[in-house]
């Protein structure tokens, strides 16, 4: 038994939250004096359309129940509101021990700790059916450096999202597997690769997972990024990964290419790496696009009109065409391509992600994927494409 400062704890309290540790907590024993009506609080964390929420039941004295959602933010200040001044009793129960706070009758504020058999802890309830490559409570290295996990393998509040991003990804790369030569190590390319998070998670995939040999290649145009990348690198020791700092167009890249990949490289970057990956004739392409204003300004036509004079909608017709035409061009170029959701937990532009495997098209199949391409030019006014002019500028160089 110890006796606590209240702000200390709610500190400690946010520590076993970002720790994953956190299976429940109740509030309880209201004051007589108190004018809530609700006679306890049970809280949980679950997940919602892929967001971490605490979800608070109210029980009033009739025992009838209500419900409600919140972030951890808003339930630590729901907390410090409700104990003590309206209730003085708290059970926080931990994966491995149960906190007890009571307000005594001096109102001085104490906690008792328990040792409970382990219990598992509550956050992924709403995904319990799910099954993740690099599934929660199993630490893998890369996450661990990257700050996704802790050590003990709790993902990490803040980092759920791309948690979640990591797993969608990794698993496109298992289901290529069978589009992959067994004759020598793959050769992979990560445009524009930032932190990183998704060169690890394919190298995992493949050497860990599939037993494939790799010789993968990530760059970015910010060195200090790259020396981030290989700390982490050394860290944990891989030795099949190369890192470089170099733009899209200067990096040295071995031809065959087997996986080409790159997540949000803004505005044309993902045309110069589409460009360049055809070029190197990459087996797979995945590409998640971002934003993209080349087109913005260039629409024109009377058909679209009442969509292309409002900004927001001319914005979003622009990144749909964008996209549109990266699949075009890339089908007669000889993919067959599909533009599919990425992530379903944002609808934005950004939540796509176009999936292309070279071979597949046939010589009228890719005539028709360039005619319906000037087709869709034409009719929405496009003049200039960026990937269309850095394909016939790096063909008449070649």
């Amino acid at each position: 038994m110890a006796r606590l400062d209240l702000p200390e704890f709610l500190q400690q309290l946010d520590d076993y939250y970002v720790m994953g540790q956190i299976v429940s907590l109740t509030i309880s024993g209201r004051h007589a004096q108190s004018s809530n009506p609700a006679s306890r609080y049970d809280v949980r964390p679950v997940v919602i359309r892929d967001s971490v929420q605490l979800q608070w039941t109210c029980r009033d004295k009739a025992r009838r129940q209500t419900h409600e959602n919140l972030s951890w933010d808003e339930t630590l200040n729901r907390f410090s509101t409700l104990f003590p001044t309206d209730f003085r009793n708290a059970l926080i129960r931990l994966k491995e021990e149960d906190l007890q706070l009571q307000l005594t009758k001096k109102g001085q504020l104490q906690i008792h700790r328990h040792n409970s058999a382990p219990k598992a802890a509550a956050p992924l309830q709403h995904d319990a059916d799910r099954q993740y490559i690099f599934p929660p409570g199993q630490p893998v290295p890369f996450l661990v450096e990257l700050g996704i996990m802790s050590p003990q393998g709790n993902v990490k509040k803040p980092m759920y999202r791309k948690f979640r991003q990591i797993n969608r990804f990794a698993e496109f790369i298992r289901d290529l597997d069978d589009r992959f030569t067994r004759e020598r190590p793959l050769r992979v390319v990560d445009y524009g690769c930032g932190k990183s998070y998704l060169t690890f998670a394919i190298r995992e995939v493949l050497v860990s997972h599939l037993g494939r040999e790799v010789e993968i290649h990530a760059f970015d145009r910010n060195p200090e990024v790259i020396r981030t990348c290989e700390e982490i690198r050394e860290k944990i020791g891989i030795e099949d990964i190369r890192f470089q700092a170099a733009e899209i167009g200067e990096a040295t890249i071995e031809a065959p290419l087997d996986l080409a990949i790159w997540l949000h490289a803004c505005d044309t970057a993902t045309d110069d790496a589409l460009a360049r990956s055809i070029e190197l004739q990459a087996e797979v392409i995945l590409a998640v696009p971002c934003c993209q204003h080349e087109l913005h300004h260039q629409l024109d036509s009377e058909e679209f009109a009442p969509i292309l004079k409002h900004g927001i909608l001319r914005e979003r017709l622009s990144a749909l065409t964008t996209d549109a035409l990266r699949a075009q061009f890339l089908e007669m170029s000889g993919y067959r391509t599909q533009v599919i959701e990425f992530i379903d937990l944002e609808h934005t532009a950004k939540n796509l992600l176009i999936r292309a495997v070279r071979g597949e098209q046939s010589a009228e199949q890719e005539q028709a994927a360039r005619e319906a391409f000037e087709r869709l030019k034409q009719s929405l006014g496009v003049k200039q494409f960026h990937l269309e002019s850095v394909r016939k500028e790096s063909s008449a160089n070649g």
